[in-house]
């Protein structure tokens, strides 16, 4: 089994740098003192690697940014290109996915320890939560709970492996993404679900109930109980 998978977020003929010692890791030449044959890409690269160099994990390696992108652009860029890659290689015509939908990352922006936003993809929508340390939940399995406060309250976050980005956390916002009749319908329930989780509860209203905002009468209707069910403890 390997660590990265194709999933890592590189692509096969990059040369990945470590962080802490600045090795290269060339997929021409591979690592045949590590049983790694040449021609292994990055993302084929085994749980058992570590940088020749300093012997540091595989998540420490990062590729050049394009210029001028900042850290959360290089890392949501990253993230895009992970879940692409899945959806090419092992989602492609499966009954659970919406045809009419493709990966997209929206709405990101920095947050608590890392950057926060949405991932559209055709299997699933998420909030994710990128750290800025890669190993900020290295110890954290797939599927483990992480307790994470946003604006809107103290949310369970799902610990997901991706590759050289360590692990994420991530909140499931849609359960069926069949509902959804193209892109455009599905951004707008990113947005939509994006904005409850980071606004701060309303004040309450004389009748008691939060007094509804010009942007919450705008906005299309989705039930929240369908984003929101599997989400809040």
């Amino acid at each position: 089994m390997t660590a990265g998978g194709p999933e890592a977020g590189f692509a096969v003929d990059a040369r990945p740098a470590c962080g802490s010692c600045g090795a290269v890791y060339d997929p021409v030449a591979g690592d045949p003192g590590r049983e790694v044959p040449p021609g292994t890409p990055f993302g084929g690269l085994p749980d058992y690697w570590r940088c020749p160099g300093c012997g540091g994990p595989q998540h420490g390696f990062t590729v050049a940014a394009s210029p001028g992108a900042s850290p959360m652009d290089a890392r949501v860029a990253a993230l895009t290109a992970s879940y692409r890659l899945i959806a090419e290689r092992d989602m492609a015509g499966i009954p659970i996915c919406n045809a009419a939908l493709s990966v997209e990352a929206l709405g990101f922006s920095p947050y608590g320890p890392g950057w926060i936003g949405c991932v559209i993809a055709p299997w699933f929508l998420n909030a994710v939560l990128i750290p800025r340390d890669p190993a900020l939940w290295a110890d954290r399995r797939d599927g483990d709970k992480v307790e994470i406060a946003l604006p809107s309250g103290a949310y369970r976050f799902t610990a997901a492996r991706v590759g050289v980005l360590g692990t994420l956390t991530v909140i499931p916002l849609a359960s069926a993404m069949n509902v959804f009749a193209d892109q455009q319908d599905a951004r707008a329930a990113a947005v939509l679900a994006l904005g409850h989780l980071m606004r701060a509860p309303q004040p309450a209203s004389q009748s008691g109930q939060p007094a509804p905002s010009d942007a919450d009468a705008a906005k299309p209707a989705l039930s929240r109980r369908s984003l929101f069910g599997g989400g809040r403890r």
